[in-house]
């Protein structure tokens, strides 16, 4: 997929970019059927059986590995895009899912990715991720929502709020007066963001799924030092 002038422009000023379906319905059907197995405790991996059952919102590492997922088609074109918003030697560092069932009241706080830190100074500088919906999701059911230019606001402080948040090491950052702009998505659309952008997920206040997944990217160099 080749971006256009524009959506590149709109990536550098807002520090996010909405692709509307960038993958067919097979696709994500194929990629559900893994991650409903993840989600159901059928697969024993990096302690998922005890985070799914132990939490009301779940955040399971490395699905792609454990799953197989990096050989399906879906990488080939987040990879490109990741590439055009932020060079050429941008590749796969990390991938997570995090699951809100029904009536979860976990909230992702706002924060920024390369706040769970220490970064390496060019993945702070270059970093993006890429969070695809895998079902339909609004910002009743937990979408992302994002403070549009906060990656060009300096540095912010995260505090600690584990006490009030089950996602391993959960961090966040207090804003004063900030407008959020809150991403409804169908099946198969995904958005990209920058690694200082301030983004947040509120809890799941629907009968339905939010089933999302997302990966990390980093300039090659980076992931190399990891």
């Amino acid at each position: 997929m080749e971006l256009m002038g524009k959506q590149i422009e709109t990536f550098q000023i807002d520090g996010f970019l909405v692709i509307r379906n960038l993958l067919p319905m097979d696709q994500v059907d194929e990629i559900n059927v893994g991650y409903q197995k993840a989600i159901s405790g059928q697969i024993d991996a990096h302690d998922w059986k005890k985070r799914i059952n132990s939490v009301s919102s779940a955040q399971l590492g490395d699905p792609s590995a454990v799953l197989g997922w990096r050989q399906f088609p879906y990488f080939q074109p987040i990879l490109s895009i990741a590439k055009q918003l932020n060079g050429e030697d941008i590749e796969v560092a990390y991938d997570q899912l995090i699951y809100k069932p029904p009536h979860s009241l976990i909230e992702v706080l706002w924060h920024r990715d390369a706040g769970y830190g220490p970064w390496p100074e060019e993945a702070v500088k270059r970093g993006l991720t890429c969070w695809l919906a895998l079902v339909d999701a609004t910002p009743k059911q937990g979408s992302l929502q994002f403070i549009p230019g906060s990656h060009r606001q300096g540095i912010y402080r995260h505090y600690n709020v584990q006490d009030r948040n089950p996602i391993g090491g959960a961090l966040e950052v207090r804003l004063d007066d900030q407008e959020a702009v809150a991403v409804s998505y169908q099946a198969g659309d995904c958005s990209f963001h920058h690694a200082c952008t301030l983004h947040y997920t509120g809890p799941n206040q629907t009968n339905k799924e939010r089933r999302s997944f997302s990966t990390h990217f980093w300039p090659t160099s980076d992931i190399q030092q990891r």
